[in-house]
């Protein structure tokens, strides 16, 4: 359990062996490349393009709404034989073809049915409309007029409405279609009045038949564009039936060409000789060196040492059950160099606060059930495997938690005269509601034995990086104190909130309190100035943020571990809401009513399943990054993400 050693090894291969470097590098997957300062990858820019290009034309294809078509499995030969032969620039253009086909009779389709809409309002004119043209003498405006308009604008006293004729088209809910004609000599004051009145103008084109009749002509080129969009699809969707498992296969291909090409740019080369250097796992060195070997005499691996400044990326080395929770150590980021691997130390409590959160032995099994199930039946990639254990784990912990807390979604127990309850019943320990002041300070007494924790791993790391012994006795007894001030502020706490329990250690956790301030300030000053920290850093170190005054600042931390009490509460209480309201519905409705109650209880609490887990995991990961990693842990780590020949889009099989 701990952060793997990394060594910095150089490989050096002459010209015509670098194929057998590059390959060997990516079977093994053991290799983190480095990249030197100032070098871009500029190699296989057609092959970069081409695998784009089926990238794109891939995720046309699965756009579609026919089931997408499963993953080939072959082998790798066989897939590189398809590679070499297949035509894949003749099948990508006739997609593409396809496509922009298929868009432009999308554009058309709207465009004609934008202007039959248009062009519907004025179907009973007798002419075309390309006919009504203003002359000389008399203008002419076709448009649409708002209702509360149609009878105010050019009314009989505006002066100019003897010289003005408005007709009628068509009208609807909203207004009127009007064709409106006047005389040249108030062509203006009809401008004006029109433009008040929001009279909005139809733009009549050139059309030289009557309206009816462009309709009906545009109506029918419709029916042809809807026709060929609906041939074309077809075809579209026939092409990805046959062609999108073997696209993706090819793109997955392509791509570990291209990311192997690639490596020879980011070598250091000479006419005859390629250099390229990479991280390893210390114990992965021997293994690198007699499979290079192997594929020539010309090749040399070598262990170097890194520069000064250059830190090494980040392995991370547990056993199963505690590697799922490297889940959260790599969302709050990988250690730096130097610092202790947190995954051992939050297996122990997340877990624990995840089915505290909870409070509910069903919803534990359902997410077991949840994380089960893929780990078994799912085909998953390492991430995804050990995020499910992730969720395995937590769930199989909410089962425990949740049952001696006699939660079974959210069902009455008590009211329930049965073996099963009674046997359910008879493991319950405590009931998050009716104990809900000492499941408060439960959740305290855990805030102080994680945050002891932290304090214990922060004497470790401070001790192992102090420069000099003092400063490592300074540090283990810095982290004592802390943890005296801890358990003396959980004391404090608890007392407030289960007074007869606490009673007779009072006077113990405030001399711990008292005795931990005094060490806290006297160790950071005393110790500080004899190992040589400095006078004014050694003061700041006793009665700032990391002296006295955080003192103040931990009785918040432990105060936030209520989140966990607030959680537990109200998942209890919000699953009972879903059966009660599941009970009423079958009492209020006859017959069917039983069938709507029980869909209710399954999508009910499936769905609060997921909103309830979503909380158990936010706040205990806020409880991990804020109340227990500042005590100890600093992020700032590269993880090793070694080279690694890996062909996406397709289940290679020997």
């Amino acid at each position: 359990m701990a952060i793997v050693p990394m060594k910095k090894v150089g490989i050096l291969a002459h010209n015509t062996n670098f194929d057998s470097v590059t390959s060997t590098l990516g079977e093994l997957g053991i290799v983190q490349i480095t990249i030197p300062p100032g070098i871009t990858a500029d190699s296989g820019k057609e092959l970069e393009e081409i695998t784009t290009r089926i990238h794109r034309v891939a995720d046309f294809l699965e756009s579609f709404p026919d089931k997408t078509p499963p993953r080939l499995k072959l082998p790798h030969c066989e897939l590189s034989r398809i590679a070499s032969e297949f035509d894949v620039q003749t099948v990508l253009g006739d997609i593409e073809e396809n496509r922009r086909e298929l868009e432009e009779l999308k554009s058309r389709k709207i465009n004609l049915g934008q202007a039959i809409d248009a062009l519907s309002p004025y179907s009973s004119v007798p002419f075309a409309l390309g006919k009504l043209v203003d002359t000389p003498n008399v203008g002419i405006r076709l448009g649409f007029l708002p209702k509360e308009r149609v009878l105010s604008c050019f009314s009989p006293d505006s002066g100019i409405a003897d010289l003005i004729d408005k007709r009628t088209v068509s009208k609807d809910l909203e207004g009127e279609y009007l064709l409106i004609m006047f005389h040249k000599s108030v062509e203006e004051e009809v401008e004006k009045a029109l433009a008040e009145c929001n009279f909005a103008q139809f733009h009549i084109g050139d059309s030289k038949e009557t309206p009816i009749l462009e309709i009906s002509r545009m109506s029918e080129e419709l029916s042809e564009v809807v026709t060929s969009i609906s041939t074309i699809e077809k075809t579209i969707r026939d092409t990805a039936k046959s062609q999108l498992p073997l696209l993706k296969a090819l793109e997955g291909y392509f791509r570990a060409d291209l990311a192997e090409k690639r490596l020879i740019d980011l070598s250091e080369s000479t006419e005859q000789t390629l250099y390229l250097t990479g991280w390893i796992k210390g114990r992965d060195v021997d293994g690198l060196q007699k499979s290079l070997a192997r594929e020539s005499d010309a090749i040399l691996v070598e262990t170097i040492n890194p520069d000064e400044r250059e830190a090494p990326p980040v392995a991370l080395k547990n056993p199963p059950v505690v590697e799922a929770f490297e889940v959260i150590t790599d969302l709050y980021g990988r250690p730096r160099a130097g610092m202790v691997d947190p995954t051992p130390f939050i297996a122990p409590f997340f877990p624990i606060f995840f089915g505290l959160c909870l409070t509910d032995a069903g919803y534990g099994l359902l997410l077991t059930l949840l994380g089960g199930g893929f780990l078994l039946f799912g085909k998953l990639g390492s991430g995804a495997k050990k995020f499910m254990r992730f969720i395995l784990y937590s769930g199989i912990a909410t089962v425990i938690i949740g049952a001696l807390a006699g939660g079974w979604f959210g069902a009455d127990l008590v009211s329930m005269n049965n073996p099963i309850a009674h046997t359910l019943l008879s493991i319950k320990l405590f009931d998050p509601l009716a104990d809900a002041i000492q499941f408060f300070a439960a959740s305290v007494f855990l805030g102080v034995l994680q945050v002891s924790v932290g304090y214990v791993l922060s004497g470790y790391v401070g001790a192992k990086e102090s420069q000099n012994g003092i400063l490592k006795l300074r540090a283990i007894l810095l982290a004592l104190s802390w943890i005296a001030v801890t358990i003396g502020a959980g004391t404090f706490v608890a007392n407030y909130l289960i007074p007869e329990t606490m009673a007779p250690v009072m006077p113990i956790g405030l001399s711990l309190l008292k005795f931990g301030a005094l060490g806290i300030v006297g160790f950071s000053i005393v110790l500080g100035i004899a190992g040589k920290r400095g006078i004014g850093g050694s003061i700041s170190d006793g009665l700032a943020f990391d002296g006295l005054y955080g003192i103040v600042s931990l009785f918040g931390d432990l105060l936030s571990y209520a989140r966990i009490l607030a959680l537990g509460l109200s998942t209890g209480v919000i699953a009972g809401v879903i059966n009660i309201i599941a009970k009423q519905l079958a009492e209020m409705i006859p017959g069917v009513g039983i069938i709507v109650a029980a869909l209710l209880v399954i999508v009910g609490h499936v769905a609060y399943t997921g909103l309830s887990a979503l909380g158990a995991f936010v706040h205990p990961a806020r409880l991990h990054f804020v109340e227990y990693f500042t005590k100890f842990y600093e992020a700032g780590g590269e993880p090793f993400e070694p080279y690694r020949r890996e062909v996406e889009g397709v289940d290679i099989v020997e």
